[in-house]
C-alpha cells in the first residue's frame, strides 16, 4: 500500500471514529434549566466514584456566563482523603493545573467567566480542569505519592530531552486542547506532542485524550503524537500493571504512539531525534 493511500485510510478512519464519538457525546450529555439564570450540565465522563461529571452555567447581567463545578472537584478529592490545602506540594500542583486551563478557585469552586459567545471553549476548559484535578486522587496515601506527569518529566530531563511542559493549541473546533509536553521539531524532524495517562485503564480519560489529539491533529498535521501510559505496579514494582488491550488499540488505530512507562527507554531514539 503506497503512503498516500495509507494516509487516506488513516484519515478516514480517524474521521469516522471522531464522528461516532461526538454523536455519542451529544446523546449522553444533558442540559437542564434549574431556573431562568442557571443551567445544569451533565457530561458522560466518570469521576473516581464512577459518577457522571456535572457543572453549572450561570447567566450574568453583563452578557457573560460563569461556569462552575459547585465545589464538586475539591469535595470529591477530600472524600478520598486528599486535602489540597494541607500540602504545599499538592497546592502547587493544583494551582498549576488551574492556570493551565485558565480556571479560578473561588471558595473551593472551580469557575470560569467568559462572554456568552465563548461558552463552548470555556465548558471544555472547565471539564478538562475538573478531570485533571480529580485525577489527583492518585496522590492519596494509599496510592502513588507523586504525579505520573512528574515521572515522565523527570524521564525526559534525565535523558537531556528538551521538552516544554503544559502547552495548549486550538483544535479544529476552535476549542483549546492541552498537552503535557512538547518536544520541538527541526527542519524534517516533526514536533512531538505528549499526553500522559496516570489511570490508563479509565476509558473515559483515554477517550478525552484521543479526542484532544484528533482535534489538534486536524490543525497540526505535521506533528507526531505520543501517549504515555502509567503501568507502574505499586504492589509489585518488578511486574508492570496490565493495561487493557483495547485502550492501546484505540490509539494505535489512529496512528498515535502509546508508550508503556515500563518500556519508556524504547522510544528514546525517537524523542531525542
Amino acid at each position: 500500500m503506497c503512503i498516500s493511500v495509507l494516509k487516506e485510510v488513516l484519515t478516514m478512519k480517524a474521521f469516522d471514529l471522531q464522528k461516532q464519538y461526538l454523536e455519542w457525546y451529544k446523546a449522553k450529555s444533558s442540559f437542564k434549566n434549574l431556573n431562568s439564570k442557571i443551567v445544569r450540565i451533565d457530561v458522560p465522563f466518570l469521576d473516581s466514584f464512577s459518577d457522571e461529571v456535572t457543572m453549572y452555567a450561570i447567566e450574568n447581567s453583563n452578557n457573560t456566563i460563569t461556569l462552575t463545578d459547585d465545589g464538586w472537584t475539591i469535595d470529591n478529592l477530600e472524600s478520598l482523603g486528599v486535602y489540597i490545602s494541607k500540602s504545599v506540594n499538592r497546592k502547587r500542583i493544583f494551582n498549576q493545573k488551574l492556570m493551565t486551563f485558565g480556571i479560578k478557585n473561588e471558595n473551593d469552586e472551580l469557575t470560569i467567566t467568559v462572554p456568552l459567545s465563548k461558552f463552548p471553549d470555556a465548558k471544555n476548559r472547565l471539564l478538562q480542569a475538573m478531570l485533571s484535578v480529580n485525577d489527583m486522587f492518585m496522590l492519596s496515601k494509599n496510592n502513588t505519592k507523586s504525579l505520573f506527569i512528574e515521572d515522565v518529566g523527570n524521564f525526559l530531563e534525565e535523558n537531556q530531552i528538551r521538552a516544554t511542559p503544559d502547552v495548549s493549541f486550538s483544535g479544529a473546533s476552535r476549542m483549546t486542547f492541552n498537552f503535557d509536553f512538547l518536544i520541538s521539531g527541526y527542519k524534517k524532524i516533526p514536533t512531538r506532542l505528549i499526553k500522559t495517562l496516570s489511570s490508563p485503564n479509565n476509558s473515559m480519560f483515554a477517550k478525552v485524550a484521543l479526542t484532544d489529539i484528533l482535534q489538534t491533529r486536524e490543525i497540526r498535521q505535521n506533528s507526531e503524537y505520543y501517549v504515555f501510559l502509567n503501568d507502574t505496579n505499586k504492589e509489585n514494582t518488578k511486574t508492570p500493571k496490565i493495561i487493557r488491550p483495547e485502550i492501546q488499540q484505540m490509539f494505535k488505530e489512529n496512528n498515535i504512539t502509546t508508550v508503556l512507562y515500563s518500556k519508556r527507554n524504547e522510544v528514546l531514539d525517537q524523542l531525542k531525534a
